[in-house]
């Protein structure tokens, strides 16, 4: 029987067939499974990321379990601190929705002047043509919005949204994400056996090449990602410092909004442009004008100073490489895109430099 097993699985047919019935089945499994690896990639991430804060304190002979619980300390104390001051802008906010009508009170007499400018510009006739285009375009596009909204909502009750069915999806999520901490918690214990054995279940010819592309690949993304952290405090730090030299209120709390929102490039001065704006409304209109030069600054600083040459210099990739892979990265997938467009492209030069251009195929042709 062994003998004509070994001659059935001689014939190359027999061996393709069993391979591809084994991915089909594994590609099974990992459907059946997806949240469940998602959730074990999230945590391991976040294990990874806190692995260099806990080495460092079992270098200086921290017992390393102690270390996870004060890296954990300090995640939920960085957590109420941003929890605290995003309720602080949120209370600011609302106060400022209340003292609106006093706050737009210089602009009444413009808006009351409004009507009759229009009206002795409506009476020209090209821009009466213009106006008759615009608005058969806004009628079109209010219709258009109008059937998508009416079309949406049907599909949302259609799908029985109801209260029992978002408290069970809400309780699901709470679980998970219970579950992804307890699992990053024993990652971040035990992080160096977990790389090892996982190292030891691929093929040992293999090992030695995964572990040098492991280490690449690690200096690579630690470098954008200390360097990411040290551009969003720079970025903070200014937003926040010019705020309140032009008097905006909350300045501290909407720095930290910048700082926050800039782990993606980009992203922070934007983001907290909005609510500085209606909060130096409070003020003054040359506050609003202040606050407009203090995010045109920030802007300017983070494009052309902070992120080309401190995430240049981390990835070792030169700032008109940073700033194309950025705008590559999130045309082609969004928000995820921009965050992980500079690493993997420091990564690409890895392999470029230390594999292409020293093989055969560069030397010689391929």
């Amino acid at each position: 029987m062994r003998e004509a097993l070994r001659q059935v699985w001689a014939n190359p047919y027999v061996r393709v067939a069993t391979l591809l019935v084994g991915l089909w089945l594994v590609y099974l499994l990992l459907v059946r499974t997806a949240s469940v690896w998602v959730g074990f990639l999230i945590a391991y991430t976040l294990a990874y990321l806190a692995d260099p804060l806990v080495s460092g304190l079992e270098r200086r002979r921290v017992r390393r379990a102690f270390g996870v619980l004060l890296v954990y300390a300090l995640f939920f104390l960085l957590l109420g601190l941003a929890s605290v001051l995003l309720a602080e802008v949120v209370v600011q906010l609302s106060q400022l929705s209340e003292r609106l009508p006093a706050v737009l009170q210089p602009f009444n007499g413009w808006v009351d002047r409004l009507p009759e400018m229009l009206r002795r510009w409506a009476e020209v006739p090209e821009v009466q043509a213009v106006l008759a285009h615009v608005s058969a375009s806004l009628q079109a596009l209010i219709q258009g919005f109008s059937n998508t909204l009416v079309a949406w909502l049907g599909n949302l009750v259609g799908r029985g949204g109801n209260l029992i069915s978002s408290l069970a999806a809400l309780a699901g999520g709470l679980v998970q994400l219970f579950v992804v901490f307890v699992i990053t918690g024993y990652l971040m214990a035990d992080f160096p056996r977990v790389n090892a054995a996982l190292l030891e279940a691929l093929p040992r010819p293999w090992q030695p090449l995964v572990l040098e592309l492991a280490g690449k690949l690690d200096r690579a993304v630690g470098g954008y990602i200390r360097g990411q952290l040290l551009v969003a405090v720079l970025v903070g730090l200014t937003v926040g410092i010019g705020l309140a030299l032009v008097g905006v209120p909350m300045a501290a709390a909407l720095g930290f909004i910048a700082g926050l929102f800039n782990l993606v490039p980009y992203l922070g001065v934007v983001v907290s442009l909005v609510p500085t704006v209606l909060l130096a409304f409070t003020v003054s209109g040359w506050t609003v004008v202040g606050a407009l030069v203090v995010f045109l600054l920030a802007n300017q600083l983070e494009a052309n100073l902070f992120s080309p040459y401190i995430l240049g210099r981390a990835t070792e990739l030169h700032p008109i490489t940073v700033m194309l892979s950025i705008l590559t990265g999130a045309a082609l997938f969004g928000l995820w895109g921009a965050m992980l467009a500079v690493p993997t492209m420091a990564f690409v030069k890895v392999l470029y430099t230390d594999y292409y251009l020293p093989s055969r195929c560069h030397e010689r042709g391929c």
